[in-house]
């Protein structure tokens, strides 16, 4: 049960400490002070409890699948921790809320993309963007996170971390009224993941285009394509999905396949329909969701699949061959009357899965089909009125769809200051993924600041889902060391993550991730160097279940004196109600403690003789 909140002045929410201090303990009086010693200089007993937790006041950047658990989490488990959230967007959601674009849905079994915490019986084995949404938003209306921690429509303008004052400055634009503010943070936690900063492709004239011109993540859903021709830019999981989403209404689509793909069947396949299909629950199916038991029973067998695809990476395996020869059964299959296309755009020189797998039913059937002309050379030149082809003659359409993804360089989206050094500025030139990576959640040298899904983070073989779930362990069991241990700042090492990185680049020399395609691994570079964790989900999975503390610099508040959190010898059990005894265990069943206090009271007065 969540403690109770009081509001603070920023419109955030304080999670109050949990009563353990003692007036009487806790009186500002004079009290004894160790001087001269000669090891750790002068230190002062602080009159408090062990286990008293220090106030902080922490920053979370996005409301999306992140930031939703992170309030879960922190309700349960913080105390004396005061949570403002600053959300770009006008709602809560992240890339659900911003992908809305034709087809747009998850790769991922729907069942295996949700909160363990609160499941749902989905409509379909693998759902749309809106579903998902939805049930982001139900999770934010049940708990009421908006109101008690979130500002809407709020960007990041910077961050700045001061050790002099040990706290980080944070630089926020309201964006309705266009008023900048700053704010102060102890600890601030970056939600906004790597799929977020969506770019306009690079291709001469775009912006000179007189139709409609959209972008898969900023797609305007009122946009009617019936009889419209149309131009398709692109060819990774958006344009997957979209074209066979228009297909049926457009007049002809032209689209562009510069560089060779895989198209497989969707994640857990061998649950999905015929071919590896999506398909409706039926009545039966969502009835059983409702027995807790039968439907984690069937989760569990959907996850249980995900968390076997990292063997199909690793380079030389059985279940490397098999993918692929799967997946060129399927496109020989589905492209058996264009051999000419087959040719082009199958991939001979990288296995499946150097590009995140792009499940495409649908796809290349309509790649193939008569209404569809294929381009696989790079788009030159877009016109006033359309486009130029490969043989320079003009090709009018009426709108233009980019599907070109997002910005993945890893580099922080705003100047990142520490002590005056804008760490964005100093990376931008390094080789991907640019920055100083430490276990996809933190940056070397950067104090008090941890991210979720960046660098080496295990996101190409599974859902999303347990990896928050992870880092939202991981984030509460440091900002819990930092208050009960009296922790001014914790920052990754700059040799660990140095040796990390080293770790993870030789051992991924041995994946399927460093062939040579262009990925947004590598940042969209056929010769880059992947940033993916160099193991399994479960692999990080368990290194993340505790902070590995000996790879971080810790600096406390009392200089000089790391055990100042020892107060004034007490713990707080001994002033809180806790079970004093919990060392002993606990009976197996409940017991009337005064009835054995009525029987023991029965020897009192009675003497024990002693023989001699």
């Amino acid at each position: 049960m969540a403690p109770s909140a009081v509001t603070n002045g920023y419109g955030g929410m304080y999670l109050p400490a949990d009563g353990s201090t003692d007036p009487e303990l806790s009186r500002r009086e004079e009290r004894p002070k160790v001087l001269n010693n000669p090891a750790a200089g002068d230190v002062t007993i602080l009159e408090q409890l062990y286990g008293t937790r220090k106030k902080m006041r922490v920053v979370m950047l996005g409301a999306g699948m992140s930031g939703l658990n992170f309030f879960k989490f922190a309700e349960e488990k913080l105390k004396n921790v005061e949570i403002i959230c600053y959300e770009k967007n006008p709602d809560i959601g992240g890339t659900w809320y911003e992908n809305r674009y034709p087809g747009c849905a998850c790769d991922i079994p729907s069942v295996a993309y949700q909160f363990p915490w609160r499941t749902v019986p989905w409509t379909k084995y693998y759902s749309q963007s809106k579903e998902i949404w939805e049930y982001l938003k139900m999770v934010e209306q049940e708990n009421n996170f908006v109101e008690k921690y979130v500002k809407l429509q709020h960007r990041i303008v910077s961050l700045s971390w001061d050790d002099g004052v040990g706290q980080w400055t944070v630089r926020v634009k309201d964006l309705v009224s266009g008023r900048e503010f700053e704010d102060h943070a102890d600890f601030v936690v970056d939600g906004g993941g790597v799929l977020n900063k969506w770019k306009w492709p690079d291709i001469p004239g775009l912006q000179d285009f007189k139709g409609t011109l959209l972008h898969s993540a900023q797609y305007d859903e009122r946009t009617d394509l019936t009889g419209k021709r149309v131009a398709l830019v692109g060819a990774g999981s958006s344009a997957v999905q979209i074209l066979p989403n228009i297909y049926d209404k457009v007049d002809r689509v032209y689209t562009w396949v510069r560089t060779k793909i895989w198209i497989t069947a969707g994640f857990a396949q061998n649950f999905a329909g015929r071919d590896g299909a999506n398909f409706v629950y039926n009545e039966e199916q969502r009835r059983m969701f409702q027995n807790d038991d039968e439907y984690l029973a069937y989760r569990k067998m959907i996850e249980g699949e995900l968390n076997q695809r990292f063997g199909f990476i690793i380079n030389g395996t059985s279940a490397q061959k098999a993918a692929r020869e799967f997946s060129e059964g399927e496109m020989k299959a589905k492209l058996k009357d264009r051999p000419e296309l087959l040719e082009k755009i199958m991939p001979d020189d990288f296995y499946v899965g150097c590009r995140r797998p792009t499940p495409g039913n649908g796809y290349l059937e309509c790649l193939a089909g008569p209404k569809t002309v294929p381009y696989t050379k790079q788009l030159g030149r877009i016109t006033e009125k359309g486009f130029i082809d490969p043989d320079g003659n003009e090709q009018e359409v009426d709108v233009i769809i980019c599907a070109t993804g997002f910005d993945t360089s890893y580099k922080p989206r705003f100047p990142l200051l520490v002590n005056g050094v804008d760490k964005a500025e100093q990376w931008k030139d390094n080789p991907h993924p640019h920055v100083p990576s430490y276990l996809s959640l933190a940056y070397a040298g950067v104090p008090n600041y941890i991210l979720y899904g960046g660098a080496y983070c295990p996101s190409a073989h599974g859902s999303f889902f347990p990896l928050i779930a992870a880092y939202v362990n991981y984030t509460i069991q440091v900002i819990e060391k930092m208050q009960i241990e009296n922790i001014r700042s914790i920052r990754p090492k700059e040799k660990v993550v140095e040796h990390f990185m080293k770790h993870a680049d030789t051992f991924l020399k041995r994946t399927a991730w460093t062939g040579p395609c262009s990925s947004w691994f590598k940042g969209g570079k056929k010769d880059g160097k992947p940033a993916i964790y160099p193991g399994s989900r479960l692999h990080f999975l368990r290194l993340l279940e505790k902070p590995r503390w000996e790879d971080f610099d810790i600096e406390y508040d009392q200089e000089g004196d790391m055990w100042s959190f020892m107060g004034n010898g007490f713990h707080v059990c001994e002033r809180d109600g806790s079970d004093i005894t919990w060392y002993m265990g606990h009976p197996k069943q409940e017991v009337d403690e005064e009835k054995v206090r009525r029987i023991m009271d029965g020897t009192k007065g009675i003497e024990v003789g002693i023989k001699r």
